[in-house]
């Protein structure tokens, strides 16, 4: 065992005890309200910005340095999403050869966030191509959404020092920094549904309309995001309304208009769904494209109504209460680190007990009960005059708290309803997150060195993932992310040009042809006329050939060194051609192209 092994052991232990002890001491009464004691007496603004200020520039050193080389290499989700951006950037029509798709197909089944694709585009057309470039939208949007969770905190807590340790394990959150330095598709809705939330929150706090509109067309940009947010999505939204309209934060009237709202900026999306379920015939123009996928993930994602379902729905819950808690060791090492889990394996006591508090005993207001933040609302309530007469500031903060139960809620059906992984359960770490920074608050205000001896052994924690991280990721992910294999299929094609063929291994390779397609900036045109995929049928096509690209090697491509073709050989590949004349050998880490040394 390794020594994070045993202090999640330790640790798990002492957050259970702090969070049983912050509940015995609520149940006998004693110490609910710590507004007089000085040790958890809010800061100063000035003092919460200048903390703030230093999170976030912590924040972004840990998703910005290294950010080409930790991961080393690229994974083929970002290489299919980077290079399907670059076509539509340079070209005008994406890798299946349609012209600007409302939603790019990719693999053929989808895999890919228009959002992302099409704001990458944008980047492409100022910046170009590259794997930093790649990375960089992922590895803002997450710093952003360290700002934006602080906002929230502070409009839902009153407190900035809850508020300023919510911002804080974000920053340092292993699941979201892993999350932010690399591009596949799911990794900018974090911030896409933080923004969401964070506007709905902004509208019961004011009462809005405008900003209720606003957040409607936030949360409808979310299903451009990532597919799980069109079952996400939906359901938080129909519970979080009833919600809202019973406890009169929301008028009929501004409803209707944020639906209104929702459905005009999905309307795209939601032709694109009628396109592919309901029947309506493919919508292909010079201009934009609403094309068909060529198959479907259905079977491969949703539970089956065959006998097949009580085992599958066991395994689903299984899966999910692992997620909730210690993390799953079988989850693809891009995702997370063996130890770490997502949000450290033993923070999951003090999460419980947080959604424990928001679903069963929000009404009590346990958490924000203190003289101080009532005194606060209450000046804000005196000061606006837009409110609805019959809306007290308990209704809104509680209100505000049912954003995220439901939203939780939903993860929860999602996640049962579906094979899941971490990347398709991405919407569920924000409240997770938030119930934990609730279950932390909760013991601040019993006793204040029970949360500040749960922050010091986050503290700790970090300090061992962020070493973990920077000093062994590269080493268990390089089957995943095939570093050197991008810039040996770029040699490759700058010494064959389009007339020599080109023989690629597939050693510790999946899908090789989409990272040479993204590395070479390769024409889509040429690829659409010229691609010959395994099987066309397949959920996830992968290339066989195109152009003068063929991926495998013949079984006497030793024959071919130094001959009329360019081969990419994997290290073990190179032992074959050892003694063979006239070729040149260029290592690139694992890879190698091998030529005639007269090219």
């Amino acid at each position: 065992m390794r020594i994070i092994d045993y202090y999640n052991y330790i640790a798990t232990a002492a957050c259970a005890f702090i969070g049983a002890a912050a509940v015995l001491i609520y149940k006998k009464g004693k110490n609910t309200d710590l507004d007089t004691d000085k040790k958890t007496a809010d800061i100063s603004a000035k003092t919460a910005h200048i903390i703030l200020i230093g999170i976030i520039l912590f924040a972004a050193a840990l998703r910005l340095i290294g950010l080409g080389s930790v991961p080393a290499g690229l994974q083929q989700d970002e290489a299919s999403l980077g290079y399907d951006a670059f076509a539509i950037a340079k070209y005008g029509v994406d890798r299946n050869g349609f012209a600007y798709p409302i939603y790019p197909i990719t693999w053929g089944c989808g895999g890919g966030s228009p959002l992302m694709i099409y704001i990458n585009v944008l980047t492409i057309k100022l910046f170009g191509t590259g794997v930093v470039k790649l990375r960089l939208l992922p590895a803002i949007l997450g710093i952003a959404t360290v700002y934006i969770f602080y906002l929230i905190l502070k409009e839902i807590t009153l407190s900035y020092k809850k508020s300023l340790f919510g911002a804080a394990f974000l920053a340092i959150c292993p699941w979201h920094i892993i999350l932010s330095r690399w591009s596949l598709d799911s990794n900018i809705m974090p911030f896409t549904l933080g923004l969401s939330v964070y506007l709905f929150i902004l509208g019961i706090k004011t009462e809005k309309t405008l900003i209720y509109c606003l957040s409607a067309a936030a949360y409808a940009m979310c299903m451009y995001s990532y597919g799980s947010a069109t079952i996400v999505v939906p359901i938080h939204l129909i519970l979080i309304s009833i919600y809202c309209l019973r406890k009169k934060v929301i008028s009929v009237k501004q409803l209707i208009l944020a639906v209104l709202t929702f459905v005009i900026v999905f309307s795209p999306l939601l032709v694109f769904y009628a396109v592919n379920y309901l029947g309506l015939p493919e919508i292909v123009t010079d201009s934009f494209s609403f094309n068909k996928f060529t198959a479907s993930r259905s079977g491969e994602v949703f539970l089956r109504f065959d006998s097949t379902l009580p085992s599958a729905l066991y395994e689903n819950i299984r899966q999910l209460l692992i997620t909730l808690t210690i993390g799953d060791n079988d989850e693809m090492l891009c995702h997370f680190i063996p130890g770490y889990a997502t949000l450290f394996e033993f923070t999951f006591p003090i999460t419980f007990l947080g959604i424990f508090l928001g679903v069963f005993l929000g009404k009590k207001d346990i958490v924000n009960k203190t003289s101080e933040n009532i005194a606060s609302a209450n000046k804000e309530s005196a000061e606006d005059t837009s409110k609805i007469e019959s809306v007290t500031d308990e209704d809104k903060r509680l209100a505000m708290d049912a954003v995220f139960v439901t939203l939780l809620i939903s993860c929860v059906l999602l996640a049962i309803g579906i094979r899941s992984d971490v990347s398709r359960m991405v919407m569920i770490f924000l409240p997770l997150i938030y119930f934990l920074v609730k279950g932390v608050s909760f013991i601040w205000d019993r006793r204040a060195v029970g949360a500040y001896a749960v922050m010091t052994v986050i503290v700790l924690a970090a300090g061992l993932f962020i070493k973990d991280y920077f000093g062994g990721f590269n080493d268990r992910t390089s089957n995943l992310f095939m570093p050197g294999y991008g810039e040996a299929a770029k040699r490759a094609y700058e010494i064959a040009g389009d007339d020599t063929e080109i023989y690629s291994t597939y050693e510790n390779l999946s899908a090789p042809f989409v990272i040479a397609l993204y590395y070479t900036d390769y024409n889509p045109v040429k690829f659409a006329d010229t691609v010959v995929y395994k099987d066309e049928t397949d959920e996830f096509r992968v290339a066989e050939s195109f152009g003068n690209f063929k991926f495998g090697l013949p079984e006497d491509y030793a024959s071919y060194a130094g001959k009329d073709a360019v081969l990419i050989l994997g290290s073990s590949e190179l032992e074959a051609i050892n003694g063979a004349t006239d070729c040149t050998v260029e290592n690139f880490g694992r890879y190698s192209v091998v030529y005639g040394s007269g090219e």
